[in-house]
């Protein structure tokens, strides 16, 4: 079992509830609250993926997906600066 040096933790409710989290993109989810939307995301894309029965259809959910996963990233860029300045 490996031991990290410095384990990542999310403090919410004013201080009052502490988890543990295993990588900066989940400490990210957690205290922005996006972790409850990727249920959500998750059958969106489910939902997406049965519509393809062809390729054209197959490029048009490709160029959804990029262009959501790129507002995405983005997003946590934006999250990830303001952690920083707010440490």
């Amino acid at each position: 079992m490996v031991k990290t040096k410095n384990p990542l933790y999310v403090v919410t409710n004013n201080g009052e509830d502490v988890e543990k989290v295993d990588s900066i993109l989940e400490l990210l989810l957690k205290k922005s609250g996006l972790d409850k939307l990727m249920p959500i995301i998750e059958a969106v894309l489910k939902m997406l993926l049965l519509q393809v029965e062809s390729y054209p259809v197959f490029i048009e959910v490709k160029k959804m997906f990029d262009k959501l996963f790129e507002k995405i990233i983005v997003l946590l860029f934006e999250l990830q600066n303001l952690a920083l300045k707010k440490s």
